[in-house]
């Protein structure tokens, strides 16, 4: 979080004074719910983020954008207005691990060009297939990113969550993504498994909203009833924020691919 620091000299202070601590110092989980690829189903989300009062980060390939399985640029607009993060995923979902270093920042770059082009901030990455080494990390930051997010490393036997700040912000570690028959109760013990072990940051990353149309999909109503279920956590601490309100950092001017 951008004042992760000041939050934790200030409850020591408050803590060491033996005074309570404000809601927010108290703070121990955060999630954040993610969507790959801009698929156009994944735009239902927005109304249900709406109501409950949520943020989310869209990680788009902008290759694809405006075609008849993806959103549109008014769609990712609405999204934008309404609070969610845009963010980068390659110009047309390429392995950029398997790509030469010239062809991968042009995927890399030439994606978060054209987001800044239509007027909007994309500080995070998530690489394409969860495939990344250090020359791709390397790229990306390169590119301006902020951070760069895989698909795996977190468990629920010794890595409960991210940590907060990540030791690697360009290699985020995330729990598995939701598929088809992936349960509620499985995604919300991904969030109970961190608060049970001292908090940390639990990424959601999710692909369509959907029933039945992709392996890598939830239904509307599982969506809805895990938003259901996370709201009435911030009064515990566990609030959800998007990826560049935890890894915090500038926002960096375009970079020539």
């Amino acid at each position: 979080m951008r004042n992760l620091a000041g939050l934790a000299a200030a409850a020591l202070a408050l803590g060491c004074l033996g005074l309570p601590l404000p809601a927010e110092a108290a703070t121990q989980t955060v999630v954040t719910i993610q969507f790959d690829d801009g698929n156009a189903d994944a735009y239902q989300a927005l109304s249900m983020l709406s109501t409950h009062g949520m943020h989310a980060t869209f990680y788009v390939n902008t290759g694809f954008i405006g075609d008849s399985t993806h959103m549109s640029w008014t769609q990712l607009q609405d999204l934008y207005t309404a609070g969610n993060e845009l963010a980068g995923h390659t110009l047309t979902h390429q392995n950029i691990k398997k790509l030469k270093t010239a062809d991968a920042r042009y995927q890399v770059c030439q994606d978060r060009d054209n987001l800044i082009s239509h007027g909007f901030q994309p500080e995070s990455f998530a690489y394409p297939f969860g495939s990344f080494d250090s020359g791709s990390e390397a790229v990306v930051q390169a590119c301006g990113y902020n951070s760069g997010r895989g698909v795996s490393g977190v468990n629920d036997t010794r890595v409960f969550a991210e940590t907060i700040p990540p030791a690697d912000p360009y290699a985020l570690r995330t729990p598995p993504d939701p598929k088809q028959g992936t349960t509620v109760a499985t995604i919300e013990g991904y969030v109970t498994a961190a608060e049970q072990h001292g908090g940390g940051w639990v990424q959601l990353t999710f692909h369509h909203v959907c029933s039945g149309c992709d392996a890598y999909s939830i239904t509307g109503a599982n969506f809805q009833a895990l938003l259901d279920w996370l709201q009435p956590r911030a009064a515990s601490g566990t609030v959800v924020q998007t990826t560049a309100q935890v890894i915090g950092g500038p926002f960096n001017p375009p970079v020539t691919p």
